[in-house]
């Protein structure tokens, strides 16, 4: 069942709207998806269970428990520094559930937050992020994949990655490894940007330019974009579970 949550609030110079949803998709039983908004704090993530994987559920879960108990000051590297320790002392808990075993209790990441005229984002794995601006779609984040690693150092040409057989091969994840990395960065605002978080159940079935045109074609409309992004994802099969968070910032 899609679940779908509305909020709005005020960061500063721009205020912002979002829409949220989830499915489980058409073959999973359990949805090992999760994501946090609060609201209060212009601070969004979404998190994939590792699937396969023993409890990529409680993983993920986890992993948007500690963002959403983020309290943060005015100054973002404070921030940083919670996102990173949160997800660090996360990263720990779940190896200590597999302690012994050769499984792996993982979750990937994806989040922003707004301050001011900026956003800072972060992730690990291949969970994404991406920015559509005046009819345009990019991708912010970058892959945490052994086929990006390739593409890196010009042994595979991006068209080749598509359907690639090691193309669900992440080489980060809360939870992987005894030490975790989690990549930031910054970006300006610009009035009507859309921000789009969102697990890797969407990519599988919807190429970037799919997603763009849903966008160009819906506007502001996020809950009607959103939806028609999710059952497209549905229609083609959903082999995963499929979670995207849709923000606009608009110039206060």
């Amino acid at each position: 069942m899609t679940r779908v949550h509305n909020e709005k609030n005020i960061s500063r110079q721009f205020s912002w709207h979002q829409e949220s949803f989830t499915d489980v998709g058409k073959v999973r039983k359990v949805n090992e998806d999760s994501y946090t908004s609060v609201p209060e704090q212009a601070h969004w993530a979404v998190a994939d269970g590792m699937g396969g994987h023993t409890a990529g559920d409680v993983a993920s879960q986890a992993v948007t428990k500690a963002l959403g108990d983020i309290t943060r000051g005015d100054e973002f590297t404070e921030f940083v520094d919670q996102v990173e320790d949160s997800l660090s002392q996360v990263n720990a808990d779940l190896r200590k559930i597999t302690e012994g075993d050769d499984d792996v209790c993982g979750s990937t990441v994806v989040g922003m937050c707004l301050q001011g005229n900026h956003l800072v984002y972060y992730w690990a794995g291949d969970s994404r992020l991406y920015r559509f601006r005046r009819g345009a779609l990019e991708m912010l984040s970058i892959d945490h994949t052994y086929l990006q690693e390739l593409i890196d150092e010009g042994s595979l040409k991006p068209s080749e990655a598509l359907d690639h057989p090691d193309k669900s091969v992440i080489t980060r994840a809360v939870g992987a490894d005894e030490e975790l990395y989690v990549d930031f960065e910054m970006d300006v605002l610009f009035d009507q940007d859309i921000y789009m978080l969102c697990s890797d159940g969407v990519e599988k079935k919807l190429t970037d330019e799919e997603v763009e045109e849903i966008l160009r074609k819906h506007g502001n409309k996020l809950k009607a974009a959103g939806q028609e992004i999710i059952d497209t994802v549905l229609d083609r099969g959903a082999p995963d579970n499929v979670t995207l968070i849709l923000i606009e910032v608009i110039e206060a």
